[in-house]
């Protein structure tokens, strides 16, 4: 195809043939029908129908093989040993006292949580490890039971990869950011990042620039096909292009974003090998659509969505204009995404990759500079690229900030209508009609940005392995604990329309509960912060009081029996009366009681035993503990005895929480359990003595 209009047709039929499914016969039923359509002499027609009937094929054959692979893991005891092998793609990334690694098992992404430092890949193709394969992770309790398997052959380009990453590993001991760096931008292997780097350049809008991408692959595509044409060899340049697109994904590992950018320059190499040269319209089309039948489940992955977006917003709509309409068209098809995705948006994030990628670039020389000769003083080159970097990240994050996101109604209608206009507008008619449907999803997050709930409601907002609940009332809002991280708390306050908090309650200082909380205090209008009086130390204390400190937020110790008033919002708190032996942070944990609702920390059985006398009763109970079977104890279901009960956990957690001792003794005593780590987050209503859970 020449024009650009129609090679969207095809595309499109695609992607709703994989939203919609379908089977095989009615896959080979459209196959027939395409036929006709070429006997007819309506060769455009019968293109669109094989692609609908391709997505038909493929949304069947993956039904196929999900329901196939649910049957083996329904199989697979939770609490027996089991034995997994597994082919290594990635590296180990640090997580706290423990490790992760990520790899695809029984055609699904996986987690391997190691709890001790695991030894280096090397050269190996393949783990096998024994251990409890529970909700998508798989945990090995010793180094004894893994071993890796394998060797790369000499001539595998990931073996290349991996000699280079031993080359310059031996940097990280003095040098652990910039070598970090070296591996992320030149190796495609960002594992190694700290969450303090990822967050600069995130809150810049630039982090896509750091990892091995797109922006690598059409680097180093563009530098070989100027410098073959340079030396009057076109074909070769054409032929050596092709090459590059294999070999890329080989060397650095078949990532999603280096697979497709490296499709897209194969596509634009053997069009002009087969003497074919189509516009860049059709190879985005072609790109994205190949992409898709090689891997469809991306349908729904957030990188998909923006690389497309991006390069689609600036193909149809900012093409042969000026630097500052392109910039605003990326961030017109951009934004909705980020905010779905992210709910954080970085204003002027395409100005600020404009002004970065020049650095970068700089950068990636440089780590290639390093992995040739890894020399600490090439590294401190680029370490203070890396700096100049995060000061022009710094200078933008004032623009950015946590926000609602789109309804995913009001996504599929804007983009569906954006991809209507594509295949059937031309010129300045399509430009604006992108433009006015791509504006649909962000009005409706700033929509919900504003809206406050009527009535009283009890959020547990899932951050993952930790505790943060949202009381609101009369609009008033009390948040008790914050979960381990601000990335997963503040989205979810920006969801719910919350920009100040009356009161910020922390039952007690171990991280899972207070790492959110300094940027809450931060980022958001405070009004007071409650804290447990006992075991108030730690790296998150510090932060806690500083974040206090420079935002004048008044801190109160809380005793035992406190109460407050904040509207029609009454809170009262029991603290046990002596640090004990056994979990002395856990048991120092402030409770709550809110009207009918009981919010418990993680205090174990001793706190339990000596509260519990002095509680009312409550219709819902938040388990202590995520769970644990050190808490929950009969004395203190028999003295609250809720109605629900509500469990805070994170999926795949490797602490086996919510243990099955608790869930069975709340079954007993007739309580609906509700969970993070199955339901997300959940709402509770409270009108009229009535509990109403979504």
């Amino acid at each position: 195809m020449t024009h650009d209009a129609p090679a969207a047709l095809p595309l499109f039929a695609y992607v709703a043939a994989l939203l919609l499914g379908g089977s095989y016969a009615e896959a080979c039923a459209i196959v027939v029908v395409a036929l006709l359509l070429i006997a007819l002499k309506k060769p455009r027609a019968a293109v669109v129908a094989f692609a609908f009937a391709g997505g038909l094929f493929v949304a069947a054959h993956r039904d196929a093989v999900r329901i196939a692979n649910d049957a083996i893991l329904a199989r697979i005891d939770p609490n027996r040993f089991v034995t997994l092998e597994v082919p290594l793609e990635s590296d180990w990334s640090a997580r706290g006292d423990h490790s992760i690694l990520r790899v695809e098992a029984y055609s699904r992404p996986l987690l391997i949580y190691a709890r001790f430092p695991p030894p280096p890949i090397g050269m190996a193709t393949t783990l096998r490890a024994e251990g409890f394969l529970r909700d998508g992770a798989f945990t090995i309790k010793s180094p004894a039971l893994m071993a890796y398997r394998g060797t790369l052959s000499p001539w595998n380009p990931r073996r290349w990869n991996r000699a280079l990453v031993a080359r310059v590993r031996p940097l990280a001991a003095e040098h652990p950011v910039e070598e970090a760096l070296v591996e992320a931008l030149a190796l495609g292997r960002a594992e190694r990042l700290d969450d303090a780097t990822r967050d600069d350049y995130k809150r810049g809008g630039t982090y896509h620039l750091l990892v091995f991408s797109g922006l690598q692959i059409a680097i180093a595509a563009g530098f070989i096909a100027l410098l073959l044409r340079w030396l009057h060899a076109p074909r070769t340049s054409d032929w050596s292009l092709l090459a590059f697109a294999v070999l890329a994904p080989l060397f650095i590992g078949p990532t999603a974003s280096v697979s497709r950018a490296s499709i897209g320059v194969g596509v634009y190499a053997l069009a002009r090998v087969l003497r074919r040269p189509t516009t860049l319209e059709n190879l985005w089309c072609a790109g994205a659509l190949l992409w898709l039948v090689v891997a469809p489940e991306d349908l729904g992955d957030p990188a998909f969505h923006l690389t497309y977006a991006g390069s689609g917003a600036l193909l149809f709509m900012a093409r042969r204009t000026r630097w500052f309409v392109a910039a605003a068209a990326a961030e017109l098809a951009v934004t909705p995404l980020t905010l779905f995705h992210f709910h954080q948006y970085a204003l002027g994030g395409s100005i600020m990759t404009l002004l970065l990628t020049p650095l970068v670039i700089a950068m990636l020389v440089v780590s290639l500079a390093v992995c040739a000769v890894p020399s600490p003083h090439v590294l401190a080159v680029l370490g203070a690229l890396h700096r100049l970097c995060t000061f022009l990240n710094h200078m933008a994050a004032p623009m950015s900030g946590f926000f609602a996101a789109p309804p995913a109604l009001a996504l599929t209608i804007g983009f569906v209508l954006a991809l209507l206009a594509i295949a059937t507008l031309h010129g300045r008619a399509r430009a604006a009609a992108v433009a006015a449907s791509l504006a649909i999803p962000t009005i409706a997050a700033l929509y919900l940005g504003t809206r406050v709930p009527p009535g009283t409601t009890l959020t547990m907002l899932d951050v993952g392995q930790g505790d943060a609940l949202l009381f609101r009332a009369g609009g008033k809002t009390v948040l008790v604990d914050g979960g381990p991280r601000p990335t997963k708390l503040m989205p979810l306050l920006a969801d719910r329309g919350v920009h100040r908090i009356d009161l910020v309650v922390l039952s007690h200082v171990h991280p899972d509960h207070c790492g959110g909380l300094p940027t809450v205090i931060t980022r958001l209008r405070v009004g007071e912060v409650w804290l447990s009086p006992r075991r108030f130390e730690g790296d998150c204390a510090q932060q806690l009081l500083e974040a206090c400190s420079a935002a004048e937020v008044p801190i109160h110790l809380v005793r035992d029996g406190d109460t407050k008033r904040i509207g029609p919002i009454e809170v009262r708190a029991f603290v046990a009366g002596r640090t004990f032996r056994r979990a002395p942070e856990n048991n120092a944990s402030v409770v709550l009681q809110i009207g009918r609702v009981l919010l418990t920390g993680d205090i174990e059985s001793d706190a339990e035993s000596e509260i519990a006398p002095r509680l009312g009763r409550a219709d819902v109970l938040k388990v202590a503990h995520h769970g644990s079977r050190s808490s929950t104890t009969a004395p203190l279901l028999d003295a609250v005895r809720p109605r629900l009960a509500l469990i805070s956990c994170g999926r795949h957690n490797i602490f086996g929480h919510p243990h099955p001792s608790v869930l069975e003794s709340l079954r007993a005593r007739g309580i609906r359990v509700w969970r993070t780590d199955r339901s997300g987050t959940v709402e509770l209503e409270l009108r009229d003595g009535h509990l109403f859970v979504r």
